[in-house]
């Protein structure tokens, strides 16, 4: 009899999971074939090689400069049918074969592994920041509800949402590397030095991440103040309220458990928004990431190099998000009931 509960039990669990996976696959099909709609089908459509910015026609060579041109179109496979193209281009994706890059003239691969950990390093803790700073004045805020507190944390949370990343990371490294001379003024040269002590690199990053930070903590901030006012005015904290619990033990017991689960799946959404905005951070801060890989991709015209950014940060942000599906499923039972 309890075997059979179980597998009954078990079942809905799979099915579920089953369908998030399904449907994040889908997703990633459908940035993989963006991309190459994006930096593949449409330069073609109106008429654009990449590679004639690499070859000016004031270039001096014994070779015809179209002959180079058709040259490096074989080289990186654009002579090809779209059809071909676009075969090779989803074996070298799940292969993570992405060529090599036409402006820095290395293999894309090995640039993103040397700019993804300094990009991690901004993010991760952004997010646990901004995820800390979202609990905290989002129940408080909560617990104030209609008073001045309330009002000046929620207008706070919507108007940090639509500042520019770019705008007050500016501000920050202005006040405190130029004016207040905290910080270095190099921040590639800094980063390189503080490699020798594990901690001494967060010294350094100290600038983006608040400015990652300030800039992405909004939205849950909203969202766990709305959470916590609903499951406050539930039937349920009423009546322990009745009982003489006290408001501690209805906060982080009850309230904090039920209001939080949302909070929750946003974090895996705004892994995704961090890592977007975290090319403008890097780009203010000098800093050698996979914003500036893609600044630097975009810049150049390298589709190849941008091909491989977006594929990577978009395949990063789907496992977070899968993951955060799965965490979600078994931390409410209420999932596995739907």
């Amino acid at each position: 009899m309890a075997s059979s509960n179980t597998v009954q039990t078990s079942r809905p669990f799979i099915r579920i999971v089953i369908r998030r996976l399904i449907a994040r696959l889908v997703l990633l099909f459908g940035v993989i074939n963006f991309n190459f709609f994006i930096f593949q089908v449409i330069p073609q459509l109106v008429g654009l090689n990449p590679l004639e910015f690499y070859v000016p026609p004031s270039f001096k060579t014994s070779l015809n400069r179209n002959a180079i041109i058709e040259g490096l179109e074989k080289s990186y496979g654009l002579n090809q049918p779209i059809c071909i193209r676009y075969i090779d281009y989803i074996k070298d994706l799940f292969t993570f074969n992405f060529g090599e890059s036409l402006y820095y003239q290395e293999p894309i691969l090995k640039l993103i592994e040397q700019n993804f950990p300094v990009t991690a390093e901004i993010v991760i803790p952004s997010l646990i920041i901004t995820t800390i700073m979202a609990i905290f004045f989002g129940i408080y805020s909560a617990t104030k509800e209609g008073k001045v507190s309330d009002h000046v944390i929620s207008n706070a949370a919507i108007i940090t949402y639509f500042i520019p990343a770019f705008w007050l990371g500016f501000i920050i490294w202005y006040y405190l590397t130029i004016q207040y001379n905290l910080f270095p003024s190099s921040y590639t040269f800094a980063i390189i030095e503080s490699r020798k002590d594990p901690l001494a690199i967060y010294t350094v990053l100290i600038p983006p991440i608040l400015t990652l930070s300030f800039t992405s903590f909004g939205v849950r901030t909203i969202l766990m103040r709305n959470n916590s006012i609903d499951v406050f005015n539930q039937d349920f904290v009423t009546i322990l309220k009745a009982k003489g619990v006290p408001r501690s033990r209805i906060l982080f017991r009850h309230v904090f458990k039920n209001s939080f689960l949302p909070v929750f799946t946003r974090v895996g959404i705004d892994f995704a928004f961090l890592l977007s905005g975290v090319v403008f951070v890097c780009d203010v801060f000098n800093i050698s990431g996979l914003g500036t890989l893609l600044v630097t991709a975009a810049e150049n015209f390298d589709i190849f190099l941008l091909e491989g950014d977006f594929y990577i940060i978009s395949l990063f942000a789907i496992v977070v998000l899968t993951l955060m599906d799965f965490i979600y499923i078994l931390i409410d039972p209420r999932v596995k009931l739907t």
